[in-house]
């Protein structure tokens, strides 16, 4: 087992070890660093695994998630603001690259950032200096930046959606980190990490047949899935060992097939509509796991919903779904 400031990364896979040895290497320079790998495996894991083994250390880490900040807002909380910059704006406020300033800046989901916002961005990572709105005054950073996406970024430049200068600016060392399927190995110390982490009853041990089970699952949403599923198992066994049974609730939770009711003949945008209420549905209205059911990012979603005229909730009853499907699992 790996530990990490602000969380572990657990397991024994080669897979993992290679990656937990090169960051270690990597950890000594300021070179940024770009981690590309599915949601749920750890991203933000890495980076803070990074940072903990960095000579800045002792120094901030400070994380932003570029697709759960509105477009509007997210370039005041990267580069801050000073008074008057904008409707609303009675203050000066610091943005990100300061607060960050000596340490590491973590920019979660690199890929979502805006267009707009690109050519900012790579003017931080060339000259280590931001503009704050409304300030004509260069503000100068000392961080390291690590940036993470669940997108292949190169499929991004090829889109037209992600500049390719600040790709190659990015890339400069790149880190994968394999999906749960490949290093199934690692379950069962995962399994009983989080078992001690989440039982508060009877539960002390796990069988070799649900052990067995655990492997035969694909966990489509990696580590995040499986820490979930423990959970629910947590709260409902009242064993001493939590046996093949409890398997039963891997099949519950999956989310529902969506019926979308697409016909032939019907037209691209109406096809794209139905799909995407039906997805939504069978979610609860989580924008997060419908664009990964989908396929596409965040932003996407959020931007189809606009386009459709769609609810921003489309369960009333389930409201907190939808404010909840903004949360990242670290």
């Amino acid at each position: 087992m790996e530990g990490a400031s602000g969380g572990v990364l657990i397991g024994r896979s080669a897979a993992l070890l290679n990656v937990l040895d090169k960051a270690r290497r990597i950890a000594q320079s300021d070179a940024d660093v770009l981690i590309e790998a599915e949601s749920g495996t750890g991203k933000e894991l890495l980076a803070r695994y990074i940072h903990a083994h960095s000579p800045r250390r002792s120094q901030p880490f400070v994380a932003v998630n570029c697709s759960a900040v509105p477009e509007t807002l997210l370039e005041s909380e990267l580069f801050g603001h000073v008074r008057g910059a904008f409707t609303g704006a009675t203050g000066n406020q610091r943005g990100k690259f300061e607060l960050a300033n000596g340490g590491t800046l973590l920019l979660d989901e690199i890929g979502e950032m805006p267009l707009a916002l690109q050519p900012k961005l790579l003017r931080v990572l060339q000259e280590r200096e931001f503009d704050p709105l409304g300030s004509a005054r260069p503000v100068h950073t000392d961080i390291r930046i690590v940036a993470t996406t669940n997108r292949a970024l190169f499929r991004l430049v090829e889109e037209n959606v992600f500049r390719a200068d600040l790709f190659y600016r990015l890339n400069v060392i790149p880190l994968t980190l394999s999906p749960l399927r490949d290093r199934k190995e690692d379950i069962p110390e995962l399994a009983m990490y989080f078992l001690g982490k989440f039982a508060n009853r009877g539960a002390v041990g796990l069988s070799p047949a649900f052990l067995d089970g655990l492997a035969l699952h694909d966990w489509p949403g990696n580590v995040r899935e499986l820490a979930n599923f423990m959970r629910r198992v947590s709260a409902l066994a009242t064993t001493g060992e939590i046996g093949h049974e409890y398997l039963e609730l891997l099949r519950e939770q999956r989310p529902a097939r969506a019926e979308a009711g697409i016909a032939v003949g019907l037209s691209l945008r109406e096809a794209e509509k139905r799909l995407l209420e039906a997805t939504l549905r069978a979610t609860a209205g989580n924008r997060t796991r419908t664009a990964e059911l989908l396929g596409v990012s965040l932003r996407t979603i959020r931007n189809k919903i606009r386009d459709y005229g769609l609810p921003p909730c489309p369960n009333p009853r389930n409201d907190g779904a939808c404010r909840g499907s903004r949360r990242r699992f670290a």
